[in-house]
């Protein structure tokens, strides 16, 4: 599923808590898009502190399903009724029992009318439908193991889940015409019977009529278009003739221009709405130069007959369905956005799946990493290759921070688990960042020839498989002789970090460096069914700096305290533990403020110069801020500077305000935008022309959203009038426009309110509805209509509306709002994170004095 390179783009508009449990959620890609991202973005300033994680419970075993037939091919033929958004169908199974005298074939099939089933070579045969989900067929005779059968079964079905249908709605006309498939983990059964696991692998056809002025784009290769001149519609039919796991099968129907690629022989296709070719090319313009990359790289060539991306209306991210890659349309945008955004994350993410999950693909869920975690470094490696090892590292750091955030809330889990309640739940932290970490890892302790041989046998061994992380294991120890069992151990099959705490000295007689390395970690005792290891071993590399020159020691770390002594020419100016920072770790370094900020600004190792700046944040005094300033207006790498600034906004002195004015004239967008944002935390009507210049000067949208923001939060007497200006600014995805609510939502101007009606009023853009609900609870406060317009968005059809209002009545403090927060947190379309959010809510409403004292 999908990388957020979306929401990492555009996260400096985002609320802390809300950054975080928003990118777990895109990067799960269920059925939400960037809409719901943007219109929780417009408000995520004011999101509440997460509550303390209770006490958790034991999660169940979850074994891996076990199954007495094994798939060879599905057959599905589909039509649709757009009034009613459901389908008509028959699903041939093409199976074989493996098992003789097998009485009954038991299949997946959601809330479903189940018509008739029969052998294809025509016997009808008996059925029981139980639950509305399990479909239980009997066999007409005895068939002895192996034997080949073709059951076909009719029905018609609503999907509730797995098939979306996309209309114009009221709320907003412009929607179009589109039918998408998400199936991940196990919703496909809900538009066609199958064995929804993903341990048993088919191939498939798919055959869709459709209305004539429609297309129709599923896995593999389009066989034929029939067209019917008198029924006014088409035929489609696709075939994907290499096995996979039911998962993946994908279908799409909507209207679309094709923007043409190449691999070699294989075509290269990006399915875009017509008047976004434009900006398709520039947003998704590189997928063939990573299919390239991505089939050198692993010296295993891109297996299948194309590739195709679609963009869809409402989709979450992307979704890797073989051959057929689906995508939110938000993934395409235009040339002043891309200052800021960039797709090539989601697009190389998915991408990397090909080979990651479809081509080999988790035997269970439990085993999800072996997907997700290895698209994660799929699209990190893309980075590494477009952009430089800098960025690779600086991502790597990220992904790393991501996972102790979730650490620290109380999410806490080995990588690979047999422990969880419900498959989606794992679509997490452990999944994607701390995945791609811990690989990044792997890759840093094989070396680069090691690893990348490595990586070629397990596909070429597996290809086609399922696989589990032993798999995995023996494939390294075959191409490489090196036997990692260890590393997976602690580092996969075991939670945890290591927290170190390290300490070093000089002795200027012998000309050596002592370093003595302790691991101080506990286990945790609130999870025993989860095991830490006693201490974690890795080689790390530590790099001393002298006058001369620096030198790199590479050591293991293998107990739970070592001592380590070094030559050295003359005194360390830099003790770098961890050059490259690839260990997933917390660290405790006595070092002077002089010996940190001599690293920030001299280090030849960017992820050191990023460490020392963001230790510095801690340090305030002349030395730290005087470093600080220095990085964040001189450093080469975006990273520094943007960390710089960051640590610089705790300062809140006349020399920290000084350089975060100077930081605003960055060329960089991304340093631009924090340093508005920490100047906003000095609410300075000083700061207003500032903020007004950016608003009406700068190409960025998102730095001109930042600048309206901190503009409102001035107070100045002249905000009201720019921001009722800025209103007038077209963006992509109305960021402008959002950020102008945003601010006035800030100013807490009570003229603002009709402004906050208007654009809360439905045929407004989502996210930009979002925004103006939150300013009506901001400036009208003291108004009855707010909470009648507050609850009347909250019986609305569309979650990212109700989900928006839910944050707005938080803001608003009306007890009266509470029974429809409850009655949404229970809601079949809310993910389990934003029932958490909604509960926060409900309880910032009841406890406001507490809620103000946490905050």
């Amino acid at each position: 599923m999908s990388r957020a390179a979306l929401l990492v783009d555009t996260g400096a508009i985002f609320g802390s808590q809300m950054i975080q449990t928003l990118s777990e959620m895109f990067k799960r890609s269920r059925a939400f898009t960037l809409a719901l991202i943007l219109i929780l973005s417009s408000f995520a300033s004011f999101a509440q502190t997460a509550t303390p994680a209770q006490r958790p419970e034991a999660p169940p075993y979850s074994w891996p399903r076990s199954h007495d037939y094994d798939v060879m091919h599905y057959r599905i033929a589909l039509s649709f009724d757009w009034s009613n958004d459901s389908i008509a169908g028959e699903t041939t199974v093409t199976l074989r029992p493996m098992k003789s005298n097998l009485k009954e074939i038991e299949l997946d099939a959601g809330d479903m009318k189940i018509n008739s089933v029969h052998l294809a070579s025509g016997p009808t045969l008996k059925f029981r439908y139980v639950d509305n989900e399990k479909l239980f067929v009997a066999l007409d005779k005895d068939y002895p193991a192996g034997t080949e059968l073709h059951i076909a079964i009719n029905y018609a079905a609503t999907p509730k889940k797995g098939l979306t249908f996309i209309k114009p709605t009221p709320e907003d006309p412009s929607r179009p015409y589109q039918i998408w498939s998400q199936g991940e983990s196990e919703d496909n059964h809900y538009w066609f019977p199958c064995y929804d696991y993903p341990n048993d692998k088919a191939t498939t056809e798919l055959i869709a009529t459709v209305d004539e002025n429609l297309q129709v784009i599923s896995n593999g290769s389009l066989v034929e278009v029939q067209t019917d001149a008198a029924k006014k519609t088409r035929t489609y039919h696709w075939k994907m003739d290499r096995p996979y796991s039911s998962y993946l099968v994908s279908i799409i129907v909507g209207q679309f221009a094709e923007i043409k690629k190449q691999y070699k022989t294989v075509p290269v296709v990006s399915y875009v709405y017509a008047d976004k070719v434009n900006d398709a090319r520039l947003s998704l313009g590189k997928i063939d130069q990573m299919v390239a990359f991505f089939s050198k790289r692993l010296g295993f060539d891109f297996p299948y007959p194309k590739y195709a991306q679609t963009t869809v209306r409402d989709f979450g991210g992307g979704m890797e369905n073989i051959t057929a890659t689906t995508l939110t349309d938000t993934a395409v945008h235009d040339a002043r956005a891309h200052l800021d955004v960039s797709s090539d994350g989601l697009i190389s993410h998915e991408l990397g799946h090909s080979w990651f999950g479809d081509l080999l693909t988790c035997r269970d869920w439990g085993e999800l990493w072996l997907n997700e975690s290895f698209a994660t470094l799929m699209g990190a490696l893309w980075t590494e290759h477009d952009l430089g090892r800098d960025d690779y590292l600086y991502e790597m750091f990220q992904n790393q921070d991501a996972y102790f955030q979730a650490w620290a809330q109380g999410t806490r889990r080995p990588i690979v688990t047999k422990r969880y309640s419900d498959p989606d739940s794992l679509f997490d932290t452990y999944a994607y960042p701390r995945g791609g970490a811990v690989l990044n890892m792997l890759r840093f302790t094989l070396g680069e020839e090691l690893f990348w041989k490595a990586m070629k046998h397990y596909l070429e061994k597996n290809q086609w498989q399922n696989v589990e992380t032993q798999q995995l294991v023996i494939a390294i120890e075959e191409a490489t002789g090196q036997n990692l069992q260890w590393f997976f151990d602690e580092w996969v099959y075991k939670m945890g970090h290591p927290e170190f705490e390290i300490s070093s000295s000089y002795d200027e007689k012998t000309h050596s460096l002592r370093l003595t390395v302790k691991q101080t970690q506990k286990p945790d005792d609130a999870r025993p069914w989860f095991e830490s290891p006693e201490f974690f071993t890795m080689p790390v590399d530590i790099a001393v700096t002298t006058a001369s020159g620096e030198k790199i020691h590479r050591v293991m770390i293998d107990a739970k305290e070592k001592e380590f002594t070094f030559p050295v020419d003359s005194k360390p100016l830099i003790v770098n533990f961890d050059r490259g920072n690839y260990i997933i770790k917390q660290v405790k370094f006595d070092r002077s403020d002089d010996e940190i900020a001599y690293q920030l600004l001299h280090d030849s190792d960017v992820m050191g110069r990023i460490r020392a700046a963001i230790e510095l944040k801690e340090h305030h005094n002349d030395a730290a801020a005087k470093a600080l300033s220095q990085a964040a207006q001189t450093d080469k790498f975006w990273g520094v500077r943007i960390e710089a600034v960051k640590s610089l906004a705790g300062f809140k002195s006349d020399a920290s305000r000084a350089s975060l004015i100077e930081a605003t004239k960055d060329t960089d967008s991304r340093i631009r935008r924090e340093a508005i944002k920490a100047l906003a935390e000095f609410k300075d009507a000083k700061l207003a022309g500032l903020f007004t210049k950016i608003i009406n000067t700068d190409q960025s949208y998102f730095a001109v959203a930042e600048a309206e923001r901190a503009l409102g939060a001035t107070g100045a007497p002249q905000a009201f009038e720019v921001l009722v200006s800025a209103l007038k600014m077209d963006s992509w995805q109305e960021t402008i426009r959002a950020g102008a609510l945003n601010g006035l939502a800030l100013l807490k101007d009570p003229r603002a309110f009709e402004l906050g009606v208007k654009y809360a009023a439905p045929g407004n853009a989502v996210n930009l509805r979002g925004a103006a609900l939150l300013l009506i609870a901001e400036v009208g406060k003291e108004n009855r209509r707010a909470l009648e317009i507050l609850l009347a968005a909250m019986k609305e059809r569309s979650l990212q509306v109700r989900l928006a209002a839910a944050q707005a009545l938080g803001t608003l403090g009306d007890a009266k709002a509470i029974p429809l927060l409850e009655e949404l947190s229970k809601a079949a379309d809310v993910p389990e994170f934003l029932r958490r959010q909604i509960a926060q809510i409900i309880e910032q409403i009841k406890n406001p004095k507490k809620d103000e004292k946490k905050n």
